[in-house]
Parts: C-alpha cells; sequence; structure tokens
C-alpha cells in the first residue's frame, strides 16, 4: 500500500513538474516584452522544471524530454539578437542534447542534465547580465 502511494505521488509530482514547465514556457513569451529579466527568471523556473520532469520520468521518455528545456533556454536567451545568433543557439542546444544524452551517454551516466541544467541556468544569468539592445522606436513616418 505504501509503495503504491509512493509512486502516485511521483506521479503526480512528475506531470505536475511538466504542466509547469509548459505553463513557464508560455508565460515567460508574453512577459518578454514587458520586463525582460522577469520572463529570463520565469524561463529558468521552468527550464528547471523541465529537467526535473526528465529526470523523474527516468528512461522511459524522459532522456528524449530533456531537449525541450535546452531549445527553450536557446529561445529565451537569444531574443531579440541576431537571427544567425538565434540559429547557432538553437543548434547549439540540440547538438548539446545529441552529444550528452546518445553519444557520450555511458560517461555521463546516461543523462546529462547534471550538465545541462547549469548551462541553462549560466545562460539565463548571462543573458540577464547583458540584456539585448532594444531598437529605437520609429518616429513613423512624416508627411
Amino acid at each position: 500500500m505504501t509503495a503504491t502511494i509512493i509512486a502516485w505521488g511521483l506521479f503526480a509530482l512528475a506531470w505536475g513538474l511538466f504542466a509547469l514547465f509548459l505553463m513557464g514556457a508560455v508565460a515567460g513569451m508574453f512577459f518578454l516584452e514587458r520586463g525582460y529579466r522577469l520572463a529570463l527568471g520565469i524561463f529558468a523556473v521552468a527550464t528547471t522544471c523541465g529537467f526535473a520532469f526528465a529526470f523523474l520520468s527516468g528512461f522511459s521518455i524522459g532522456r528524449f524530454i530533456a531537449v525541450l528545456p535546452l531549445v527553450v533556454t536557446a529561445f529565451a536567451v537569444t531574443r531579440d539578437r541576431p537571427p544567425l545568433l538565434q540559429l547557432a543557439a538553437q543548434i547549439a542546444a540540440i547538438a548539446t542534447y545529441v552529444l550528452l544524452a546518445w553519444i557520450v551517454d555511458e560517461q555521463v551516466h546516461y543523462w546529462g542534465i547534471q550538465i545541462e541544467l547549469p548551462l541553462c541556468l549560466v545562460a539565463y544569468a548571462l543573458a540577464a547580465i547583458f540584456p539585448p539592445r532594444r531598437a529605437p522606436a520609429s518616429m513613423g513616418s512624416v508627411r
């Protein structure tokens, strides 16, 4: 009986974390225009929830889900930056996932989350310290 309760508790916790990840990713997009640092904080919490879900869901789907927080991080930290940098960040996020989850998987104990999560948090911190330059507001056409 106790094992069943623990299993259901972990089930609810894992899927709750995934719901928080999805809600945080969507909410962060809405806050990017209003408050960049607030949005980065929301994205950082969402990313942490995404990696926690990947860890708790184990090898069934967790290994495949771990790419989502990396892609969200690449999106969040390169918003309002040059398109080439955005593309490079997305490619780097996917390459990091493939490298750690599939190529050197035995060396990182079949995960890579212990490396990916700190990398994402450092990227958020650097993006908060060095926010993108906003384009000056246009005056519109003067006739």
